[in-house]
């Protein structure tokens, strides 16, 4: 995105990283307040696991503003018909009715399968696409509902890129589709949840994101507060020939590394001296 001596340095610590990494990855880190930014194969297509479920909250968020859904709705769980993995609600015994406000905020922060599938009717796997499309993130796509591993062997899976992760946060954080739907999105990814980004930030750091992870691809995508110069920061993998441990670590290991530099770029003035209290 930018070449200057700061995102070619970056970049350089950065490529290190990477290079060493048995896999695939991904990278993109992008200036929201100018733009500027660097890329790792940010044009690769990824599986995106759980993180394709900020756009499923876009999209539910955008139809509730037009009145097409209603937030406030109560809706009884058949807990029959759970979806097992990642959540909560396919351990519990019921009976439960939750919002639909609550079963998308169970959809972010504990990634649960069985309210995502909730929102993904109620959001429209055909209008989701379409909102991304009116966004102009082109490669960005829901093809299932989770986890339907049929769809996944036939090559339905929920992709995206690097740099479209990058730009859905930079969306967000413009006010886009609509500043109430991204302001409601965003207050939504920044409540608490285990992730990876998260791992390599300080404590105390403000963050929006949504991480995810299925056998072989690990994603997390963020939006990182900073006074000055916050910034989204998108990793992907795949084709991963390490233990879980180790893909956390090195996503991890990659937001420390762009996390100290934008710290430093954040506290700087325009020659690189360092000029604002931490």
């Amino acid at each position: 995105m930018h070449a200057s001596p700061f995102w070619q340095n970056l970049r350089a610590r950065i490529q290190t990283q990477t290079d060493g990494f048995p896999g695939v990855a991904g990278i993109a880190v992008r200036d929201v307040t100018n733009g500027d930014g660097l890329v790792f194969n940010g044009g690769e297509v990824f599986p995106t696991a759980s993180t394709i479920k900020i756009h499923v909250l876009l999209q539910l968020l955008a139809r509730a503003e037009r009145r097409e859904v209603d937030l406030t709705e109560q809706i009884p769980i058949d807990l029959t018909n759970t979806v097992q993995g990642s959540g909560v609600l396919w351990h519990l015994t019921g009976p439960v009715t939750l919002s639909l406000r609550d079963i998308a905020t169970l959809m972010i922060i504990a990634s649960d399968n069985t309210a995502t599938n909730i929102c993904i009717d109620r959001a429209g796997i055909d209008a989701t696409n379409g909102l991304l499309r009116s966004l102009g993130l082109e490669q960005t796509v829901l093809r299932r509902k989770m986890l339907d591993a049929v769809a996944a062997v036939a090559d339905r899976e929920n992709v995206s890129t690097p740099i479209e992760l990058v730009r859905s946060l930079f969306l967000l954080h413009e006010g886009k589709p609509t500043g109430w739907a991204a302001e409601e999105a965003l207050t939504i990814l920044r409540k608490p949840k285990g992730g990876f980004i998260d791992r390599g930030l300080p404590a105390g750091t403000i963050f929006a994101s949504k991480p995810g992870h299925v056998a072989g691809a690990f994603c997390d995508a963020a939006l990182i507060s900073l006074p000055r110069r916050p910034y989204a920061l998108a990793v992907m993998t795949k084709y991963v020939q390490c233990s879980d441990r180790q893909v956390e670590a090195f996503i991890a290991q990659v937001t420390e590394t762009v996390h100290r530099a934008m710290a430093v770029w954040d506290r700087s003035n325009g020659f690189g001296r360092i000029v604002y209290e931490e």
